[in-house]
């Protein structure tokens, strides 16, 4: 009996990608045995996750987000939000693809097409943050606005570049905050720039910026920049290459389950790159919440024993 498949693409992503790749997709799928369905997200906001829903009450067995990393988060909260849950799965056709680059997909939609047909499945975490959820980071800062403040028409002319224009252009607004971050062990109190609880490794297409951060471990790495000048500032960036930032005084770097964020003044959040709110808001670690298609051996040292 096939396998009923959904797979929810974005139509504009990455160039609009998919478009040029649904037939080879359908082929492969089909197959390795999958009855596959193709719904395109629309401009309604948080489309991918009404379709998600659906997709699980009418009873598709596996749901695919085939998109950039906003689709992928659309459809998990979907996902998560349902009466049950289904496989998930990931088809990286966006700009930066964090989710599916700490995943170990495959940056080739066919071979990334050829990991899901082979139905290998692993569980990771989920974090929850003020009724939302997120699987790769949440994210609070200035600095963290380009993720969603960038057109879907700047990153189909010049793919991440567009992250780097629109990041150039908000340093002068970067401003630290007064914050208050309670954390399983201990709370700071401080000024700080930008703060991120990472569930992966990958973070903006830099895959060192958590490096120690673990899939399925039940916890979230919690880094947070201090306020330091200009200077400091480029320098930590310049470190991250290496993971020295993890050791910078500069730098709050805690694994935890929980956190709480707040700010006298508003502090923007996102989820996974798409606009989450203002604080305070809580984040917490759902351990192995989703089942998803993978092959684990591309990923074992981010995998828990």
């Amino acid at each position: 009996m096939l396998k009923r498949m959904l797979i929810i693409y974005n139509p504009v992503a990455g160039q609009r990608k998919f478009h040029k790749l649904m037939p080879v997709a359908e082929q492969i799928l089909d197959e390795a045995g999958f009855d596959v369905t193709l719904i395109p997200t629309t401009e309604e906001e948080k489309s991918a996750t009404a379709i998600a829903k659906q997709g699980v009450l009418d009873g598709f067995e596996i749901i695919i987000a085939a998109g950039g990393d906003g689709t992928v988060n659309d459809v998990v909260n979907g996902l998560m939000q349902a009466s049950k849950q289904v496989v998930f799965g990931v088809l990286p056709v966006g700009t930066t693809n964090d989710f599916a680059r700490a995943l170990g997909m495959a940056k080739d939609p066919i071979e990334a097409l050829q990991i899901i047909a082979a139905g290998e499945k692993i569980k990771v975490d989920v974090g929850q943050a003020n009724g939302q959820y997120f699987i790769n980071n949440a994210a609070g800062g200035k600095i963290t606005e380009i993720t969603y403040a960038v057109k879907e028409s700047m990153k189909n002319k010049i793919g991440r570049l567009a992250y780097l224009v629109s990041g150039i252009s908000l340093l002068p607004k970067l401003a630290p905050k007064q914050v208050r971050i309670t954390y399983d062990t201990g709370v700071f109190e401080g000024e700080i720039l930008l703060l991120f609880g990472a569930l992966t490794n990958s973070v903006g297409g830099m895959e060192k910026l958590c490096p120690p951060a673990i899939l399925n471990d039940g916890y979230m790495d919690l880094l947070v920049l201090k306020k330091v000048s200009p200077i400091k500032l480029l320098k930590l960036l310049a470190s991250i290459k290496s993971g020295a930032h993890l050791q910078s005084e500069d730098v709050l770097y805690v694994k935890t389950k929980t956190a709480t964020i707040e700010c006298d003044t508003s502090l923007n959040i996102s989820y996974d790159g798409v606009y989450g709110g203002e604080t305070p808001y809580k984040l917490a670690v759902l351990p192995e919440k989703l089942t998803i298609l993978a092959e684990a051996t591309r990923i074992q040292h981010r995998l828990q024993k």
